[in-house]
């Protein structure tokens, strides 16, 4: 497996909290609004730009870049979402290109203003400790599934986390009989899962294929149903087994 495989499959998921709106107005109080039209790029990968984004609007797609010039998602990313608050921190270059995959609002302020909220204002400074917190345990639970768990139980893994009830792409319902039906709306490509979880887009097909034969998953063009993810949680803990 790549270094930059690996890099995807621990950082595919955004599990962490939106900014509270009390400390959303904060920021935004003294900040810059930025329309970003599809496709632009708001964050340049080794760039020295230090500006800090909180998204109003849209979604970003964030990426990295290998030395031989291959691009590897990241993530995605919504309304309430914080961008390029590390290195505005340490001072450091840009680790990750950020671009707009819809039509996007955000509020900027540059890295200076950033440390001075994180200062002045009550709680932000803890509430992005909370964050930072969070992203360690996360690639710790998915550097551990990488080194312990076959493709087909981080795959399964995976679409758990994207049919989340706080994942910013599902559409969780139920049911006349009570089952846990979830709907992606825009189910990635079976390229960028592989790259979230480590392996090659064959290796993803065929595992889709499986869950479909199995009706625990339902693809329709780029909309994948779950009928139910107690099933799936259930297939998860027999492969992990």
């Amino acid at each position: 497996m790549t270094d930059s495989a690996a890099a995807g499959y621990m950082s595919g998921l955004d599990s962490e909290s939106v900014l509270p709106p009390d400390l959303a107005a904060a920021f935004a109080a003294g900040a810059t609004q930025i329309h970003a039209r599809k496709g632009q790029l708001l964050i340049v990968q080794g760039s020295d730009a230090d500006e800090v984004y909180l998204i109003r609007s849209g979604r970003v797609r964030v990426s990295v870049y290998a030395a031989n010039g291959r691009e590897t998602f990241l993530r995605d990313m919504g309304p309430g979402r914080l961008l390029g608050e590390l290195a505005a921190i340490s001072g450091q270059p840009r680790s990750a290109m950020v671009a707009a995959i819809e039509p996007t609002v955000l509020a900027s302020i540059k890295a200076e203003a950033f440390r001075q909220f994180l200062h002045d204002v009550p709680g932000a400074g803890f509430w992005l400790a909370q964050q930072l917190t969070m992203r360690v345990q996360q690639l710790t639970e998915k550097s551990l599934e990488l080194a312990s768990l076959p493709v087909a139980a981080r795959l399964v893994s995976e679409l758990l986390r994207l049919t989340s009830t706080d994942g910013a792409s599902a559409e969780p319902a139920v049911d006349p009989v009570g089952a846990d039906v979830c709907t992606i709306a825009a189910f990635p490509t079976h390229a960028e899962l592989a790259t979230r979880i480590g392996t090659h887009r064959e290796a993803v097909t065929r595992e889709l294929r499986q869950l479909a034969r199995e009706g625990l998953a339902v693809q329709s063009g780029r909309r994948l149903t779950i009928p139910s993810r107690l099933r799936l949680r259930a297939l998860l803990e027999q492969l992990s087994r």
